[in-house]
C-alpha cells in the first residue's frame, strides 16, 4: 500500500497541477513540420535497426535512393507505385471533410478493377481512348458502388462506417478470389489465379520512360479534390456538415446528404485507383492487383491532414520508399525496413503533431 503511494505520488502532482490545453493557434505549417520530423525519428529508427544487423544505414539508404529516383526508369516506377496511393489517399481525405473515415479503401480498389475487366469484356469499342475512358468512369463507379452499403447505413441508420468500411474489404477480397479462380479464370495462366490480360488497345500509355499516363490523371484529381474540398460550394457545405449538426440546420445544409455523396465520391477516387493500376501496371484482375495500397493510403492522408496538396507530395515519397525498399534485398537487407519506415513516420508526425495543437499548462496559471 505504501510503496504504492510513492509511486503514484509524482503522477498525481502532475495530474492535479498541470492540463492539457488546445492551443488557440497553430502554425500553418505545422503538418508539414510533423512529417519532417516524423520522418527524421523514422530515419533513426530505420538506422538502429540496420545497425543492429551489421547493416551500414548510410548505404542502405543511399542505394535506396539512387534505386528509387536515381534514373529515369527508377524515378517513372516509383511515382507510378505512387499513383494508387495519392488517389485513394485524395478518396479519404474527400470522406474525412465530412469528419467520416473510410478504412475500406482497399476493397474499392480492388471493386475499381473489377468493373473495368467487367466493362472490358461486355464491351467492344474500335476507338481506344473512347474505351480507356469509359472504363475509367467504370472504376470511378466501381469504387463509389462499393462503398453504397456503409454510406446508406451511415446516413439511415447511424451504423459507424469505420466497420462497415473495413468489412467490405473482405466481401470484395473474397468476390476476387471466386472470379480469379472461377469465372474469369486465364486458362492460359499456368493455374495461377489471375483473371486474363486486357487487350494493349486500352493500356494507359506512358508520357516518359515507364511512367504512365496514370500519373497524370493523378495530378488532375489531386487538383479537382483540392478546389472540391477548399474552394466549391459543396467543399464549404462537406466542412459546415462535419462541423456540427447544429449548424449545418441552421445553414439550412442537409448533413446527412452531404456525408452521402462525400462517402459515394471518396470511394470513386479510391476505385480509380484500381482501374489506373490495371490498365497502366498488371493489366488484369488478380489478388495482388492493390498490395495494400488501401491501407497504405490512410497513413498517408493521417500524415498530411487531409490535405490534397500534401497527400500528392508524401504519397510520391512512399511510391519511392516501396520501391527502394523492394530492391535492397539484393544487399541481404530485408524489404520490411521500408514498412517500418513508414510506420515510424507516421507515429512520429501524429506524436509531433499533438504538441503544436497542444500545451502542458500549470493549472493555477488560469
Amino acid at each position: 500500500m505504501q510503496t504504492s503511494m510513492i509511486l503514484d505520488w509524482p503522477w498525481q502532482v502532475l495530474v492535479n497541477k498541470y492540463t492539457l490545453s488546445k492551443r488557440q493557434v497553430v502554425n500553418e505549417l505545422s503538418t508539414f513540420y510533423s512529417f519532417l520530423l516524423g520522418f527524421l525519428i523514422a530515419l533513426i529508427i530505420g538506422s538502429v535497426i540496420l545497425i543492429i544487423q551489421d547493416k551500414s544505414p548510410g548505404d542502405t539508404f543511399s542505394l535506396m535512393f539512387k534505386l528509387s529516383i536515381g534514373s529515369v526508369n527508377s524515378l517513372s516506377s516509383s511515382l507510378n507505385k505512387a499513383t494508387p496511393l495519392i488517389l485513394a489517399g485524395l478518396g479519404i481525405a474527400i470522406i474525412n471533410t465530412v469528419k467520416l473515415w473510410n478504412i475500406g479503401a482497399e476493397g474499392q480498389i480492388f471493386m475499381g478493377a473489377i468493373a473495368v475487366n467487367l466493362i472490358y469484356i461486355n464491351l467492344q469499342l474500335s476507338n481506344s481512348t473512347s474505351f480507356i475512358l469509359i472504363l475509367l468512369f467504370s472504376s470511378f463507379l466501381g469504387g463509389a458502388f462499393c462503398i453504397l452499403i456503409p454510406a446508406v447505413t451511415k446516413v439511415l441508420f447511424g451504423v459507424n462506417e469505420i466497420i462497415t468500411t473495413l468489412l467490405t474489404n473482405y466481401i470484395v477480397l473474397g468476390l476476387t478470389i471466386y472470379l480469379v479462380n472461377g469465372p474469369w479464370k486465364d486458362p492460359d495462366s499456368l493455374n495461377f489465379p489471375a483473371a486474363a490480360y486486357v487487350g494493349k488497345e486500352v493500356y494507359l500509355p506512358n508520357i516518359f520512360g515507364k511512367l504512365s499516363y496514370g500519373f497524370l490523371i493523378c495530378i488532375l484529381f489531386t487538383a479537382f479534390a483540392h478546389y472540391l474540398k477548399n474552394n466549391s460550394v459543396f467543399g464549404y457545405e462537406m466542412r459546415i456538415a462535419g462541423g456540427s449538426e447544429m449548424t449545418a440546420i441552421y445553414a439550412g445544409i442537409n448533413a446527412k446528404q452531404k456525408a452521402f455523396f462525400a462517402m459515394l465520391i471518396g470511394g470513386g477516387f479510391a476505385g480509380l485507383a484500381g482501374g489506373v493500376e490495371l490498365l497502366s501496371q498488371t493489366h488484369r484482375v488478380s489478388t495482388g492487383i492493390s498490395q495494400g495500397f488501401g491501407y497504405t493510403a490512410i497513413i498517408v492522408a493521417a500524415i498530411t491532414g487531409m490535405r490534397p496538396i500534401g497527400i500528392f507530395l508524401v504519397g510520391s515519397l512512399f511510391g519511392a520508399l516501396s520501391i527502394g525498399g523492394s530492391v535492397i534485398q539484393t544487399i541481404g537487407v530485408s524489404t520490411y525496413i521500408a514498412d517500418i519506415i513508414q510506420a515510424s513516420t507516421l507515429f512520429g508526425a501524429l506524436i509531433i503533431q499533438f504538441f503544436f495543437n497542444y500545451q502542458l499548462k500549470r493549472v493555477d496559471d488560469g
